[in-house]
């Protein structure tokens, strides 16, 4: 069969069961797994529709407690801070090497920089 109708539902957990919310039909079911979850909301939705299940999609976003969701929206935002700062320093770090490398050579450079030589190497080898 071909899909007739497609619907989104929001699922979260309460207990110990998942409950689903199918807004557009403005109905709610319960499964006791993660698994269930989709054949039980397409089974809500064939019920209330009049729909075999094979004829309805049911696209289920999962949600976490909001609290767990604002932490991972911090650490997902820190990460890229990082990885942003990381770029930085080693643009900055390169930049230095080079303009060092005008009036030193690699052992002096890396004596003052308290590095060994062979990063002095990397460094100078690396592209930004």
């Amino acid at each position: 069969m071909t899909i007739k109708r497609e619907f989104e539902a929001v699922a979260h957990k309460e207990g110990k069961w998942w409950e689903i919310h199918i807004h557009e039909l403005d109905q709610v079911t319960q499964a006791r797994k993660a698994t269930d979850v989709e054949e039980m909301a397409a089974d809500l939705a064939a019920a209330v529709t009049g729909l075999d299940p094979d004829e309805v999609k049911v696209n289920v976003t999962f949600r976490a407690p909001s609290d767990v969701m604002q932490r991972w929206a911090q650490a997902r935002d820190d990460i890229e801070k990082g990885q942003e700062l990381s770029q930085r320093g080693a643009a900055e770090s390169r930049a230095i090497i080079t303009e060092l490398s005008g009036s030193f050579n690699g052992t002096e450079i890396a004596r003052m920089l308290g590095v060994s030589t062979q990063r002095i190497s990397q460094l100078k080898a690396k592209k930004a």
